[in-house]
């Protein structure tokens, strides 16, 4: 049976683990409850799959208390390493100027990204082009190595959970940098804010509900992203197969698995002239291409807003959201 775990800070500053008991949060003001699990606050993701994994009733145990979400952090914690997918969507392949995807593409972003799902987003100085990625993580549950099949029939050997991630993207370091800087643009601190669950599963629950996540995003009060995950392009077992025949990862890595159409930045016409074209002149391109974005609309400013939330349709199980502010540096 699944549960919706958190990590949080008591008052007195010290992280702890617990269990959801009530409806998950979709702001920093609400008040929810929780069930402490009897582990070390200071337990990995990897080392907290582990104790589940081994002994699932030592989840469901204890008495219910009352916290405030703002205190929440990642529930991925940030030994992770961040693997992600990016064009998994076809709409969003489709405005980034790239109309049939042919290969997967698979970038890693910083763990220091990671931030609590109600925190401020920090734009950092000289950013003009910042912009939002609704996605979902997946988070292993054991080893990836080389050698590694994973389809729909072992997937839940391999996967332990899911949860709510927000890529954050610098588009004018991503593209303005010589020779783009994908890992740059979308590795600053705050970058990842994720949670505010992580919804660990049994097994034998994963391969269904990984077809069945529903994720939005809204800016200043106007949903601009919406999707299923049935809607992914590369879908998460056959991801997992190329990944381990590359590098290997460990219990409680997570992959982002890519964002719907909805972001700020397109792919224009004007602007794929520019990257093709001056490629090698950086400061040209930089100009360009933020000359150009900037005729989209407005990249997201300090004191604006973005909620994000996750949802199981196969469960109707509602998986919370986030609440996040722009700040800037």
């Amino acid at each position: 049976m699944a549960v919706m775990i958190l990590r949080y800070r008591d008052e007195a500053g010290e992280l702890r683990w617990g269990r959801l008991s009530s409806q998950p949060p979709a702001a920093p003001d609400d008040v929810i409850e929780v069930v402490d699990v009897a582990i070390d606050g200071n337990l990995s993701t990897g080392e907290l799959i582990a104790k589940f994994d081994q002994n699932p009733e030592l989840f469901e145990r204890g008495q219910s208390k009352q916290i405030k979400a703002k205190s929440l952090q990642s529930p991925v914690t940030s030994d992770a390493t961040l693997v992600c997918q990016g064009l998994n969507y076809a709409d969003h392949a489709a405005e980034a100027g790239h109309h049939e995807r042919k290969q997967n593409l698979l970038f890693v972003k910083a763990s220091s990204s990671l931030t609590g799902p109600y925190d401020d987003i920090v734009r950092p100085a000289g950013v003009e082009l910042l912009d939002y990625e609704v996605e979902v993580g997946i988070v292993l549950r054991t080893k990836l190595k080389t050698g590694d099949i994973v389809d729909d029939s072992n997937v839940g050997s391999y996967v332990a959970g899911v949860v709510l991630c927000n890529d954050v993207s610098a588009r004018d370091v991503m593209f303005g940098a010589s020779f783009f800087q994908w890992f740059q643009g979308k590795s600053y601190r705050t970058f990842c804010p994720t949670g505010p669950v992580l919804y660990l599963m049994t097994a034998s629950e994963v391969a269904v509900t990984l077809e069945n996540l529903e994720i939005s995003l809204t800016y200043q009060g106007v949903q601009r992203q919406h999707a299923n995950t049935s809607q992914l392009v590369y879908k998460p077992a056959e991801t997992l197969t190329q990944i381990a025949s590359i590098m290997d990862l460990r219990a409680g890595d997570m992959i982002l698995t890519g964002t719907p159409g909805g972001v700020i930045a397109q792919g224009t016409p004007k602007l794929v002239e520019t990257l093709k074209t001056q490629l090698l002149d950086d400061a040209r391109r930089k100009d360009e291409m933020r000359a150009e974005m900037k005729k989209l609309g407005n990249f997201l400013q300090p004191g604006e807003a973005l909620s994000l939330t996750l949802r199981d349709l196969h469960g109707g199980t509602d998986l919370g959201g986030q609440y996040s502010l722009i700040a800037e540096e």
